[in-house]
């Protein structure tokens, strides 16, 4: 194990608002080596001249626009290397890898390298042509993969040139090792901290050579979490942490019916109840303003506020599973066409229908949503965990009027996020309080039950799949209409095409590898009244679960192993393939029914998914007990996601998407009726127990491809191959989730 890199527990009080400063305090010991990362869409070439190497300096110490600069690795007199980063730390370890990224091409000690939230600004715009920032979509390693190892890269060869001046060599006789420069002939040492000023005159290298894998040490190793003794020692700060001097606590009430608004509110019966400064009315609800969050919370519950309006009253659960069933044997919108269904189903000796559905889910964070703003005059600052730091200075600055240039936003850990933290409602909330309170740090906090019933939910979506089958039962096409709305429409309409298709419902239905002749994928616009949001594998939680099902129908049908069917169709795609035949390896494959080690009638279920660029295949062995619950007793997972950067942490996050996917798959659903989420609390909205988590086994396929995604890949597969384990066990089809009880 390598050593663990030095990442302060509580990040956000050593951030200013902006970058100039930020460095001007690394520069106050002395000279500093600042460099420019090759981010996508910054010209290196540009970057790398002398004298755009003297703008960049003196801009930022003579307090040039942040526009103007990119993103830095700052390596100080003392041999610190700060890495200022885009990404949050959410608990998939992207502080650790980011920090490697770096750490590999500047043969760095972990020991010395330090990551810090990135300030706000175009400059940590990598997404999307550099249009946006933020943390998700299993895009933060795939996004600093290449640019972080050419900053590492460039300044090691900085850091070469600066030891060849002062030690009055030729610089192939040196070599780098753990934050040192060597010359191997002479014994002789320099620490990157006594090269930095000398380092920091330099221009950067044009031309960079990377690391090749054969060459790498910390790259594909298991290090060290770094957030992980924090995180376990109490150290760690998270936004629902944040204290400040004079800090106010606000408890909320938006109304019941999603849009409602306040009818009737009287302040009086509280204003004199312990602590409590004000009583505000926000969007959508009311806000109790006290010197701590359980006086405000208190008064809350006591005060007299009636609300009216909102959506249809009449939307509810069940409504909106009808219109949605309703639609679909509609054409729709085409998303993908091969061959000629229509002539497919025509000459088939049979065919296969099924439709499925699956529920609106909450995010259920293990953080409710909290956000503190301190608003004065000239200025504005924010702590606010959240997965898109400019989003949350655009409402500040709309809130306010101030510009950006007078917005601090600090990010903390984020207790979670799983797309919850893209939408920054709450956020709204506590800078609306505190633009009203200048001067007053005010915090929101939300109860569990404001952040279950006010969550902006996984869609409910339903699917209709249809098969034809030849007369030797092989499969020649296949056709699936998908109806259901999406967060991209609600959050990104601009981003909706003339197609009409929102990708957010429909990915993960294509690119899953399986050599059907005809097939036709189409998609049905039916609005949510209901706030829609991005869950966990977005669109890909719910199409593994109508793919890969309707993958194990077929295979019933025509009286074919669930393996072997799957092994036929992927059989021109070795990547797929290789995925596949390992778990099967893993788990022992047995299609029949058997008993276990334990005495337990079990059978296995068998789901494999690519997204975000990676495939992760999943064989799940189930049971189910005397009540009819079915349990889950072992999962094991086969992945390539191109290149592990870090294997412990890809099989944590593996892990983790199991968690999560099987905790939806057994228990979660929310309830609509009257407008309104229904479900308060973990007593009606169940996740998954510690005693239900199955044991998991994990294996890494590194093929080379691409770098892919893994925050999310692990959750599509398990509900699948639970379900098709239980149709296995007890012939029983299961085509709706959560699954519950099994009669």
């Amino acid at each position: 194990m390598s050593a663990i890199a030095n990442i302060s527990p509580d990040i956000t009080p050593k951030i200013h608002m902006n970058r100039r400063t930020f460095i001007s305090r690394s520069l106050a010991s002395g000279s500093a080596l600042i460099l420019s990362c090759a981010l996508p869409g910054c010209s290196r070439e540009d970057a790398a001249t002398p004298a755009a190497q003297d703008n960049i300096q003196g801009n930022i110490q003579n307090g040039a626009d942040e526009s103007e600069l990119t993103a830095f690795i700052v390596l100080d007199t003392q041999g610190q290397i700060t890495i200022l980063s885009p990404f949050v730390e959410m608990g998939q370890g992207i502080y650790t890898s980011i920090a490697s990224l770096v750490a590999e091409e500047l043969d760095a000690d972990m020991a010395d390298v330090k990551v810090m939230q990135a300030p706000h600004g175009p400059a940590y715009r990598i997404m999307f042509d550099n249009t946006m920032r933020f943390t998700g979509g299993s895009r933060s390693l795939r996004s600093a993969f290449v640019p972080l190892r050419e900053a590492g890269a460039a300044a090691r060869s900085m850091l070469l040139r600066a030891a060849a001046e002062q030690l009055q060599v030729d610089v192939g006789g040196l070599v780098t090792e753990q934050s040192q420069v060597i010359e191997p002939a002479s014994g002789r040492k320099l620490g990157y901290g006594e090269l930095a000023a000398r380092a920091a005159q330099l221009p950067m290298p044009i031309d960079i050579t990377l690391k090749t894998p054969a060459d790498y040490r910390l790259l594909g190793q298991p290090n060290d979490r770094v957030d992980v003794p924090a995180k376990t020692n109490g150290q760690a700060r998270f936004g629902i942490d944040q204290q400040q001097p004079g800090l106010l606590s606000a408890a909320v009430s938006q109304a019941p019916v999603f849009d409602g608004e306040v009818d009737t509110l009287d302040a009086g019966p509280v204003m004199g109840m312990p602590g409590v400064v004000a009583v505000e009315q926000i969007l959508h609800g009311v806000a109790v303003i006290a010197d701590h969050y359980w006086h405000a919370k208190s008064a809350l519950n006591t005060l007299p506020v009636a609300f009216k309006g909102g959506i249809d009253s009449g939307f509810s659960s069940p409504t909106y599973l009808s219109k949605l069933q309703a639609r679909l044997d509609e054409p729709g919108e085409t998303v993908e066409q091969h061959g000629d269904i229509a002539a497919a189903f025509a000459e088939a000796a049979t065919t296969i229908t099924a439709t499925y559905h699956t529920p609106f889910l909450a995010h259920a964070t293990m953080e409710p949503m909290n956000c503190t703003a301190l608003v004065d005059d000239d200025s504005c600052t924010v702590w606010a965990p959240n997965q898109g730091v400019d989003a949350v200075v655009e409402i500040a600055g709309q809130i306010t009027g101030l510009a950006p240039a007078q917005i601090t936003v600090h990010t903390p850990y984020l207790g979670g996020g799983f797309g919850r933290r893209f939408i920054n409602d709450y956020a709204v909330q506590a800078l609306t309080l505190a633009a009203r309170h200048k001067g007053k740090p005010i915090k929101v906090i939300w109860s569990r039950e404001e952040d279950m019933q006010h969550d902006h939910y996984r869609p409910m979506t339903a699917a209709r799949y249809r098969a034809a089958l030849a007369a030797d039962g092989s499969l020649i096409a296949l056709h699936t209409t998908t109806v259901g709305d999406g967060p991209m429409r609600r959050h990104f309409g601009a981003r909706i095409g003339e197609d009409n298709i929102d990708p957010s419902v429909i990915e993960g239905v294509t690119e899953q590898g399986y050599a059907i002749a005809n097939r036709q994928h189409d998609y049905v616009y039916e609005p949510s009244p209901a706030p829609l949001g991005f869950w966990r594998s977005v669109g890909n939680s719910h199409n593994a679960f109508f793919n890969e099902c309707f993958i194990d129908e077929v295979a019933a049908a025509t009286n074919t192993d669930p393996l072997v069917l799957r092994q036929r169709l992927l059989a021109g795609n070795a990547r797929f393939t290789k995925v596949l035949q390992r778990a099967a390896d893993m788990a022992d494959w047995r299609a029949a029914p058997y008993t276990n080690a334990q005495g337990r009638q079990c059978a296995m279920g068998i789901a494999i998914h690519h997204a975000y660029q990676t495939i992760a295949c999943q064989v799940a062995e189930v049971s189910v007990d005397a009540a009819g619950q079915p349990e889950v007793h072992k999962v094991w997972c086969s992945v390539d996601c191109g290149f592990a950067v870090n294997p412990n942490i890809v099989t944590m996050q593996i892990e983790s998407g199991i968690v999560y996917g099987l905790s939806a798959a057994l228990h979660e659903t929310v309830k609509m009726e009257q407008g309104r989420a229904v479900n308060g609390n973990f007593d009606d909205y169940p996740i998954l127990t510690a005693q239900e988590m199955p044991e998991v086994g994990v294996e890494i396929i590194n093929s080379g491809e691409a770098l892919g995604g893994i925050g999310e890949p692990g959750t599509p597969p398990i509900a699948p191959a639970v379900c098709n384990a239980l149709f296995t066990l007890t012939g029983k089809r299961i085509r709706s989730l959560p699954i519950g009880h099994i009669a």
